[in-house]
């Protein structure tokens, strides 16, 4: 009868390597600069619109459109508005700075946002684009429109 070979135990040797590995995963995900791009990542996902946008309403009269914007915690000075005949676009550009420093991890933090969101409605009459008129307040854009009226014909 033919013995078997005994094999070494490598049960105990899979389970340091394995736990080695675990350990370096650790690090890799917690230590910076990594740190700061999972933050930046869950900062995204976080975000209730990431990818930007803004409520629109719009109705019109025979005389004129009106679109309110709901604007939030915009400035002013974020919106941009674009008034073609037969569109208006509305945009909001956001940009924000964050700098952290930790003298004692000698660690340097430096993080810049920029954004911008933009609608396009489109218009089914041309306008009177010097007639227009925008106004803000309380976080609402509204503006005003009004049509081009168009010139009837008699037919002969």
């Amino acid at each position: 009868m033919q013995k078997l070979k005994e094999k070494p135990n490598n049960a105990h040797h899979l389970s340091e390597s394995f736990q080695h590995l675990i350990r370096s995963m650790d690090r890799l995900f917690t230590e910076s600069p990594n740190q700061g791009l999972l933050q930046s990542m869950d900062d995204f996902f976080t975000q209730a619109k990431p990818f930007g946008g803004f409520p629109v309403d719009f109705t019109e009269n025979s005389k004129e459109y009106i679109i309110n914007a709901q604007l939030p915690g915009v400035k002013k000075e974020q919106i941009e508005l674009e008034i073609l005949p037969q569109y208006v676009t509305i945009t909001v550009h956001q940009q924000e700075k964050v700098e952290k420093e930790d003298a004692k991890n000698h660690v340097f933090y430096k993080k810049g946002i920029w954004n911008k969101s933009s609608r396009t409605i489109p218009l089914s009459k041309p306008t009177i684009q010097h007639k227009a008129v925008a106004q803000y307040k309380d976080g609402i854009l509204n503006i005003r429109i009004p049509k081009e009226k168009g010139k009837k014909l008699s037919i002969d």
